[in-house]
């Protein structure tokens, strides 16, 4: 496993969901040598309206998860994630072995004294590691969704009480002028202000800024507006940064 692990949350079935994630996984091992993709679901007990664990059985789900994980990383199963959704967790593992016989005597060791409903199945895939690329991975929005966080996590960390607008100024990369003009156009309505015009290493780069709120669900509003927006023009956005204010 890397060390680069990160949580997100989208919609699956128009159920919220929870994804844990190691985002550098592919980098760290070579896939080829793990090709079989298998998912432990368990059934959370008492999941709160969002279909999550809560306090002491999330605890206990964390405690169990990590022995089961301790106990199969020998084994040759690597685990690259969770998802949680209405009151069911899949841990996903990818392993050399296509059998999970490895995978039922954990769940037998460490899941079944605990009371908790287990199954064990292997996901089919067309391609190597499509299930990581196609379903666990972050789109677009999500990625950003992550730096948002971590953002507004340095700014709470720096005394900033989150409640006060300011300008924030966001970046975006485009192949020509020509996209970028449209995409400038397209922003001024939303009441945008262009702030700069670099080209640099064959990429044309936009500064544009507006004064917004930064709290984790305003700003990820406008980084969604603004993603949406260049992927119309062909540009891709590259992230925000603001000033801090302590309240």
């Amino acid at each position: 496993m890397s060390e680069n692990w990160d949580v997100y949350f989208g919609y699956i079935d128009d159920k919220v969901a929870s994804v844990v994630i190691d985002m550098d996984i592919f980098n760290e091992i070579n896939t080829e040598e793990y090709q079989y993709a298998h998912c432990l679901r368990l059934n959370v007990k008492n999941p709160n309206e969002d279909g999550f664990p809560i306090d002491a059985e999330a605890d206990q789900l964390g405690e169990i998860e990590e022995s089961v994980i301790d106990f199969l990383a020998p084994r040759n199963f690597i685990n690259v994630g969770r998802v949680t959704t209405d009151g069911v967790r899949d841990i996903i593992f990818y392993s050399s072995q296509d059998e999970s016989d490895s995978i039922a005597v954990a769940a037998q060791r460490f899941i079944q004294p605990t009371g908790y409903e287990a199954s064990i199945f292997q996901i089919e895939e067309d391609e190597n590691w499509e299930f990581y690329f196609e379903y666990l991975y972050p789109n677009q929005y999500q990625l950003q969704h992550i730096g948002n966080r971590q953002v507004v996590g340095h700014l709470e960390s720096s005394g900033d009480t989150l409640e006060v607008p300011r300008k924030v100024e966001h970046w975006l990369y485009f192949e020509n002028t020509k996209m970028m003009k449209r995409f400038a156009k397209a922003v001024k309505k939303e009441g945008f202000i262009l702030e700069n015009e670099t080209h640099e290493e064959g990429k044309y780069i936009l500064t544009i800024s507006r004064v917004d709120l930064v709290d984790f669900h305003s700003i990820s509003e406008v980084t969604d507006l603004l993603v949406k927006i260049s992927e119309q023009y062909e540009g891709e956005y590259d992230g925000w940064e603001t000033m801090v204010i302590k309240g």
